[in-house]
């Protein structure tokens, strides 16, 4: 067999694809392929909300703040079981003084410490979404809130009944109940744990409204405005207020508990507009800060 002549290697190198080339491809296809991948920032302390749920994890203020509220709110039920006018609901009718007594309580971040998913928000570098809320709270696990249960236990040895009104979906009732169970929280019967199910006539309003039909409210507890008095969704001048307006029920038969993750007093500085882009969101509200 005969075999041609080698050609020299510079005819030969002229074949061979050009360095640059490839690199150029190369980055291409990592371009490329990053796209088809979830997007993660890294940690480094640039999320919103590190600060506040840092805050609500660690420290032991956040601690001795839930305990302090759940003692003042011990002391308050026995001078509300006292004086048979006391109520907490705006919502109460005329005639109360006979009806059996009962607490209305929020759940999250009142009773059940939702600090978990909200670090699980900053973990990814991700955003509320009741979907992927939904599925937390299908999980069970929430923990109570410290100060809570011994409230709780307080509550049910003194014979009154515990009302539990929540912001969370219908759907979400199994796993709710099963996660206050877990807790050994009370749960008297499923009329007393008062969701949302997708319509207007369900706003907090409107349940503590059905609650106080049917008890005398001692006391309403919970992280939010919105737990006590309709027009939490205005601005912050208004919020303001409306805390002023009934300035003599705090601490006597309102009682909150601070919440700095999440809550209308956020919403109220980008005018409750929960599609708005996060960057947005932030444009709005930092211009809001005083010094």
């Amino acid at each position: 067999m005969r075999y041609a002549p080698r050609r020299p290697y510079a005819a030969r190198a002229s074949r061979l694809p050009n360095v640059d080339v490839l690199f150029r491809l190369f980055v291409a296809a990592l371009l490329v392929s990053s796209y088809g991948c979830t997007t993660r920032e890294p940690i480094n302390g640039s999320h919103e909300s590190l600060g506040a749920v840092l805050w609500t994890q660690t420290s032991a203020e956040y601690a001795a703040s839930t305990l302090q509220a759940y003692r003042l709110a011990a002391a308050n039920l026995d001078r509300a079981l006292a004086d048979p006018q006391w109520t907490a609901a705006l919502e109460q009718g005329n005639d109360y003084s006979g009806l059996p007594p009962a607490v209305i309580l929020d759940l999250d971040q009142t009773v059940l410490d939702t600090s978990p998913y909200n670090a699980r928000i900053i973990l990814d570098y991700g955003s509320h979404s009741q979907q992927r809320f939904a599925e937390w709270c299908r999980e069970s696990t929430a923990p109570a809130i410290p100060g809570v249960k011994d409230f709780l236990d307080r509550v049910v040895e003194h014979g009154v009944t515990v009302i539990y009104v929540s912001a969370r979906a219908e759907a979400l009732r199994e796993c709710t109940t099963k996660n206050l169970r877990s807790l050994g929280l009370p749960l008297e019967g499923q009329q007393h744990l008062l969701l949302r199910d997708g319509t207007p006539a369900t706003r907090k309003t409107v349940q503590r409204t059905r609650a106080a039909a049917q008890h005398r409210i001692l006391l309403v507890i919970g992280d939010d405005l919105g737990d006590f008095v309709e027009g939490a969704k205005s601005d912050r001048e208004m919020r303001r207020v409306l805390v002023d307006e009934h300035a003599g029920r705090w601490g006597r038969q309102w009682i909150v508990l601070p919440n700095p993750m999440y809550g209308s007093w956020a919403a109220s500085l980008y005018g409750f507009d929960y599609s708005m882009p996060r960057d947005e969101r932030l444009d709005r509200m930092a211009p809001q800060l005083r010094r």
